[in-house]
């Protein structure tokens, strides 16, 4: 089975969030179930200095009437034949889809661009893909091309199309849908690159099954639950999941100390070093650390008053890292200020030092607002790092509270800085129970969340599809 990938980030070369995990991670587990999979993604600016192999490809093709071209290369010494997609203008720029503010007012033509040349470069390759898999609504066009302009150069070509984040989705106007050759069908009210995919791919997928759910109605939706619910019969959740190559704790090669459930002394020293990283005394107070994007969608409007009330009397630390919108950062900043004896934010991302935090925490914040399925509550667990969630998304999915038979984190239902409050107060009264507290560390960090099963899942679908 021939299966090419089409996706805007591939973790090891760019990534500004999950879905880089999630595409290499389901590539090389593919691979290894015996599928032949080639990626491929556009060639930013950052990516100049990559490896490449000395063969390459040129491709031309019309775009609404204007000549188009480009390069295709691969990079060298990859696990999964990778290619890159290259055209200067379009996307020889730093960062792949903003200039760190706002994004790129022509993204709808870059990545429009790239669906259609990736889709000539199928033709004129000796290897032809069975199906294509894309990813996000960067690659929404290349179902509605492979489905109209190429439908009789590629009749018997597939298309599955996973929505990671369906509040992200490349709205256009009546002259980008003309101008790309996408005014085919499309809801007249809401056109965009996603809508694209959810148009015409053969099957929809998106990464948790409570995310699926979500989907179906608003305000998850946003603006698309009637497209949502008339391809119902072609939609389903499939569970992303753990690299266990980079996400072990017993062999994590960014740590300095191992540990696994049988033996967790390891996790202690992580702790002890976190906290003189951070200058913090090593005092047994619980450690609730969070490595996260600073955005509305990640909770933080009403995680930041719920920690200032909490901090003013209770005895923890907290260690935070992440970038993102100019108001998050201003407010855990002064957050730090105020108290400097028990928090500390990092703004920035550094990788190692986000394996370190997950391995010395305690709790990990994840109070998100919607998740379609999150990774960093699965790393928790299996680092034996209590998640603390809301109960939205795939974090209701892979997260049991404590009124459940079996928790193995603490949950809260309302996006409130009450709720989160009661929350973090429950953590702490957990923490003092050792022994409970013990087992609910261990249990979690036997849950198995491998990429395999998602594989595995993926697989039937192709095939399903094939048949």
């Amino acid at each position: 089975m021939r299966v090419l990938f089409l996706c805007s980030e591939y973790e090891g070369l760019i990534k500004t969030g999950g879905l880089a995990d999630a595409t290499r991670a389901l590539a090389v587990a593919l691979q290894k179930s015996g599928v032949d999979v080639r990626v491929m993604l556009p060639r930013y600016g950052a990516l100049y200095d990559v490896a490449l192999t000395p063969d390459w490809q040129s491709v031309y093709f019309s775009l609404a009437g204007e000549a188009m071209g480009c390069a295709v290369r691969q990079v060298a010494a990859q696990e999964v034949p990778l290619y890159l997609l290259e055209h200067h203008e379009l996307f020889g720029r730093e960062r792949p889809y903003d200039d760190g503010l706002h994004g790129y007012p022509d993204n709808a033509r870059r990545f429009s661009f790239f669906c259609k040349a990736a889709l000539q470069w199928c033709l004129e390759q000796d290897w032809k893909p069975d199906l294509i898999h894309g990813h996000d609504w960067q690659t929404g066009a290349a179902a509605c091309y492979l489905k109209t302009l190429y439908a009789a150069a590629l009749p018997n070509c597939r298309f599955v199309f996973t929505v990671h984040n369906g509040a992200y989705q490349q709205p256009l106007s009546m002259a980008e849908l003309y101008a790309n050759e996408l005014s085919w069908g499309l809801p007249q009210l809401r056109p965009s690159l996603l809508a694209c995919g959810l148009v015409y791919a053969d099957k929809l997928v998106t990464v948790s099954q409570g995310y699926a759910a979500e989907l179906l109605e608003e305000p998850a939706a946003n603006g698309l639950s009637q497209l949502y619910q008339q391809r119902r019969q072609d939609f389903s959740g499939i569970l992303n999941g753990v690299d266990d190559q980079i996400w072990d704790p017993a062999i994590d090669p960014y740590l300095t100390h191992h540990f696994s459930p049988v033996d967790l002394t390891g996790k202690l020293h992580c702790k002890q070093q976190l906290l003189r990283h951070c200058k913090l005394p090593d005092t047994d107070w619980p450690l609730f650390v969070s490595v996260s994007r600073l955005t509305g969608q990640k909770g933080y409007d009403y995680l930041i008053p719920a920690l200032e009330q909490w901090l003013t009397s209770a005895q923890a630390y907290v260690v935070l890292m992440g970038t993102g919108e100019p108001l998050y950062v201003d407010s855990l900043q002064q957050l730090a200020l105020k108290y400097p004896h028990q928090l500390r934010f990092i703004h920035g991302f550094d990788e190692a030092l986000s394996h370190l935090l997950e391995a010395a925490g305690d709790f990990f914040l994840m109070p998100s607002l919607f998740e379609p399925c999150g990774l960093n509550q699965l790393y928790s667990l299996k680092y034996g790092t209590l998640p603390l969630v809301r109960a939205t998304g795939g974090l209701k999915d892979t997260v049991q509270g404590l009124d459940q038979p079996q928790p193995t984190g603490i949950r809260f239902n309302e996006p409130k800085p009450e709720a989160v409050l009661q929350a973090l107060q429950q953590a702490m009264a957990l923490y003092q129970q050792k022994e409970k507290f013990l087992q609910i560390r261990k249990r979690g960090m036997q849950q198995n969340f491998d990429w395999g099963s998602a594989a595995r899942a993926y697989l039937a679908l192709y095939q399903q599809l094939l048949n």
